[in-house]
């Protein structure tokens, strides 16, 4: 198998992060080759160096590298970079699965520009009209996805529907949840509850054959009353955006707390297992990245803040979702759907 990597997509320490996250996923992902695209020299530089100081050297024969020498800004604007940005490290990679010299993509880059080029060079599935990000949360006793999470910040009725049949897919053959709990995100539970859009995709969504429980708040998400959560992009990334801030903040709070109180220091020994639990359940960098659901090939987009780690776990997933074909499963799904 191979997974194409983004070395140029993030926010800091690139191309370093996506070429050590590459490094730990071959040790780690028998069979597992990886391309790494970017500017041919430096990442060559680059990866001897790493590769030396991570004694993983053994595994260079796992990886190999398509030169591409522009990069593409966090602030750059989709349409200009589709008409500027050809031999970019997100076009040629892009590419490469379209061609079919790759199974997946992974990437902590811009996510517009890797959505445009994704659009543009690969196309959706029959019955797709847009593809969505699907992330996951943690919840109480387990994980969830919320979908859509930026991709598309408005939404018409019928793509909310869209979204519950692909987020379904994925929760059963990714996650292992069968018959998955697929609810809408509202600013109430009644079904009378919500926006003219909300309101019609409710209507909608209670004519499939889809494990649909009906509307759910925005508090009802961290305690895993939905397996698969919907709304448009917009506010999905609102959600996840708070998730993260609220996570931060808690880890934060605990750390002033042991040290506001010093006789609460004593204790750390007894309680360091669950805060190390917590804090590895909120965790972005423990879930990798998010899958572009929608499209003819695997697409795979992490965090801009992601380390090492967090680009190890998202080639991990691309491996899952080609593995178990996900997409095929999501094309002959939405073959037979009718919305």
């Amino acid at each position: 198998m191979k997974i194409v990597v983004d070395t140029m997509g993030g926010d800091k320490d690139i191309p370093d992060i996506n070429i050590e996250g590459a490094l730990y996923a071959v040790k780690e992902i028998e069979g597992l080759n990886v391309i790494l695209v970017g500017p041919q020299k430096i990442v060559e530089e680059k990866l001897d160096s790493i590769s030396k100081k991570l004694f993983l050297r053994k595994y260079l024969k796992n990886l190999s590298i398509v030169n591409a020498e522009d990069t593409v800004s966090m602030e750059e604007q989709p349409s200009k970079a589709l008409r500027t940005k050809q031999n970019s490290s997100i076009a040629v990679g892009i590419k490469l699965i379209k061609d079919n010299l790759a199974d997946g993509f992974v990437s902590a880059g811009n996510s517009g520009v890797i959505m445009a080029f994704a659009l543009t060079q690969i196309g959706t599935i029959k019955n797709v009209s847009r593809p969505a990000i699907a992330t996951m949360l943690p919840t109480l006793n387990s994980s969830c996805i919320v979908l859509d999470v930026g991709a598309n910040v408005d939404c018409k009725p019928s793509q909310l529907v869209e979204l519950a049949y692909m987020g379904s897919i994925y929760s059963e053959y990714i996650l292992g949840k069968k018959e998955p709990k697929v609810a809408l995100l509202s600013i109430g539970n009644e079904e009378t509850k919500g926006n003219q859009q909300v309101l019609e995709a409710y209507k909608m969504l209670k004519q499939t054959k889809l494990n649909f429980i009906g509307n759910i708040e925005g508090k009802d998400i961290p305690f895993g009353v939905a397996d698969v959560v919907i709304t448009d992009g917009f506010v999905g990334n609102i959600i996840l955006k708070f998730g993260e801030g609220v996570s931060e903040m808690l880890l934060s709070l605990i750390k002033q707390a042991l040290k506001k109180h010093p006789f609460a220091m004593l204790s750390l020994p007894f309680v360091w297992n669950a805060i190390r639990d917590i804090r590895k359940k909120v965790d972005f960098t423990e879930y990798g990245g998010a899958p572009l659901l929608g499209l003819e090939k695997v697409c795979i987009i992490s965090h801009g803040r992601s380390n090492a780690k967090a680009i190890k776990n998202a080639i991990k997933v691309a491996t899952q979702m080609v593995e178990k074909k996900v997409n095929s499963i999501i094309s002959q799904y939405m073959e037979k759907v009718v919305i």
